[in-house]
């Protein structure tokens, strides 16, 4: 991997992809009945892992996390 691909995955998180991400966050909690907890900490550590990892459309960003907590679910 380059140089190039380290440093945009460690970047800090600018206002705007910080807001995208608890939009994102508050709606799955909403309709996930996600209330608090390990399952909140452990949904933000993905949707930030995620995003910094290119996904960084907000609908695209929702359908990944959902399919994810689906086969968490299953196990």
């Amino acid at each position: 991997m380059t140089r190039d691909h380290f440093a945009a995955i460690d970047a800090p998180l600018q206002n705007e992809d910080i807001v995208i991400c608890k939009r994102v966050f508050d709606h799955i909690c909403a309709t996930g009945h996600i209330t608090g907890g390990d399952a909140c900490d452990e949904l933000a550590t993905q949707i930030i892992y995620f995003y910094q990892h290119g996904v960084t459309n907000e609908d695209s960003l929702e359908q990944l996390l959902a399919r994810v907590a689906n086969k968490q679910r299953q196990t």
